[in-house]
Order: C-alpha cells, then structure tokens, then sequence
C-alpha cells in the first residue's frame, strides 16, 4: 500500500485551514467578508438558483454513484481512493455542520437556511474537485473551476460570505489529502 507524503500542497492547505478558522474566531475575516459582499452584485435569479444546485446533496449523490459505477466498471470493484472520497464526504459534511453550530455566523441574507460558516455547497463541491481531479487529472482545471464557480454562486446570492466559502475551498482538498496520506491512498 503507498502512502501520500505530507507535502508542500498539503503543509499550504493546513495553514489557510488554520488561518481562516483564527480569523473566523476572532472577528477579524468581518471587515474582509463586508466589503466583499458590499462590493459583488446581488444575483438571485433563476439561473443562479439553478446553478448553485450543483454544489447540493443530489448532484453529490449522483457524483458519488457516477464515481463507484465507473469503478466497478473499470475494475470490477470501488477503489480505495473512491472510498477515500466517500469518507471525506462523510467526514466533511458532519465537521461543517458542527462547525456552523459552533460559530453561528448568521449569513449575508437572513432566511437562506441556517447559519453561514462554513459553506456547505462550496464544500460538496471543492470535495468532488479534489477526487475527481486526482483521479481524472487531465480534467482537473475543469474540476475546480466548476468548485470556483459554486463558491461564486453562492457569493452572488449573497447567502454566504467571502470566508466561508474560502475556507471550504481549502478545507475539503485539506480533508480528503489527510485522509488519502492516513489510509493510504494511490495516486492514480
């Protein structure tokens, strides 16, 4: 079994992760996140709506089944970067909620759901980009900028701010290298 070395990419996601969190527990990301949001045009429109569904639980269901079907297909079995992936969905999903309960950061549009930080969506789809950009790499640019396009859709609707998108863009690469250097994932 080859194990992912800690590297430079992983040491960088650790310290946004870091930082952001201490910025969020301090107040001091605030100033950031309301000129941010001050400074980006409200967007809420059919379209948009449409598009930040793509960073929801079914297009990550579908994702996820897309991703064992091609397994077993290829394989005849689901990898163990697959299950990696899985786990990291799990595992991410649950800190997020946790985290929003314990900062409570109410969101830019009160009556979007509940709290704002971390971003859910951004993290569903930061966390397909960083499996599917390890596993298709030749797709990887496409992959983040689908992961960079939720996180903007979810900034245009003004239902997140600037911090919590960020962090859950570093946050759920972060979380499936860990995993994948833990469990020992291959690179493929």
């Amino acid at each position: 079994m080859e194990r992912v070395k800690f590297d430079a990419k992983f040491t960088a996601l650790t310290a946004g992760v870091f930082i952001i969190l201490v910025l969020q527990a301090t107040g001091l990301i605030y100033g950031i996140n309301e000129w941010v949001n001050s400074q980006l045009p409200l967007m809420d429109t059919p379209l948009m709506n449409l598009f930040t569904r793509f960073g929801g639980d079914i297009f990550l269901a579908l994702f996820g089944a897309f991703a064992v079907i091609a397994d077993w297909r290829e394989k005849g079995r689901v990898s163990r970067n697959t299950l990696l992936f899985i786990l990291a969905v799990a595992i991410g999903l649950v800190a997020v909620g946790a985290l929003k309960l314990i900062f409570a950061e109410p969101r830019p549009r009160p009556g979007y759901g509940t709290y704002a930080f971390p971003s859910g969506h951004t993290f569903r789809a930061a966390v397909i980009a960083a499996y599917g950009s390890d596993r298709w790499k030749k797709y990887a640019p496409a992959f983040w900028a689908y992961a960079v396009g939720i996180a903007l859709t979810r900034l245009l609707l003004h239902v997140h701010w600037f911090g919590d998108v960020l962090f859950s863009l570093l946050f759920a690469p972060w979380l499936y290298l860990l995993l994948k250097s833990l469990l020992g994932g291959k690179s493929e």
